[in-house]
């Protein structure tokens, strides 16, 4: 398997969350705008004997519904689910005060991304939220697990864009609502990223943002599948 971008991340902390320990020393995390920056890149096209149709999803039926249950986090977790929340806010323009000096921009008054505090998801930025039922657990599932490239399925592309801000997130939770693990995905970025990093949207094939549009639409969490969501 050859390994087609390697990138790391800048002006970002560990893992690209923000920790923060507060007087009580809790533990808070959330997701926030991560620039990404490149060392290696190569490109599929790049590779002798590409073809543009190769990109696109294939379904490979390589795992059954079982197999893929067994899988982390999908075979710990007690509830799968499905949320939306706000975007990180664009950096308002500067304006100039009757004095002629700049005023500084005004603080947001929600926090973007998904905020874990205490191995718990905190709601106060969710927009919407689904619990799965086994039905489109096994839908999800099958959607990351069993679409690959329709040609040159050995290679693989890791890459991820400028900018990586998602909106949409699974949750994996054990039986007292604790966060195991959040796979989160940003639809206008066509990128994904995980708390463990041991999870992703599987193979990135040409359809396969557009199958999971849908899936978090089908389930009743739309929001930061369509482009005007902020």
């Amino acid at each position: 398997m050859l390994l087609i971008n390697l990138a790391c991340y800048a002006n970002c902390s560990r893992n690209g969350y923000y920790f923060t320990d507060t007087t009580v020393h809790q533990k808070v995390k959330h997701i926030f705008k991560r620039k990404i920056v490149y060392h290696v890149s190569y490109t599929r096209e790049s590779i002798k004997g590409y073809k543009p149709e190769f990109d696109n999803c294939l379904y490979t039926k390589m795992f059954t519904v079982t197999q893929r249950l067994k899988k982390y986090p999908f075979s710990i977790a007690a509830k799968i689910l499905a949320i939306s929340y706000v975007g990180v806010p664009k950096n308002s323009n500067r304006t100039i005060d009757s004095a002629g000096f700049p005023k500084a921009p005004e603080e947001p008054d929600t926090i973007g991304g998904i905020i874990i505090e205490n191995d718990h998801l905190k709601y106060d930025n969710v927009k919407q939220s689904k619990f799965l039922t086994r039905e489109q657990i096994e839908k999800f599932s099958d959607i990351i697990f069993n679409y690959g490239y329709s040609g040159m399925k050995n290679y693989l592309i890791t890459s991820l864009p400028g900018c990586f801000e998602p909106r949409n997130s699974i949750v994996f939770l054990d039986k007292n609502d604790r966060v195991i693990d959040h796979l989160d995905i940003c639809f206008t970025c066509h990128a994904s990223d995980s708390g463990s990093r041991k999870i992703n949207v599987g193979i990135d094939c040409k359809q396969k943002y557009d199958m999971l549009k849908a899936f978090f639409i089908s389930v009743g969490v739309p929001y930061g599948t369509r482009k005007y969501d902020q």
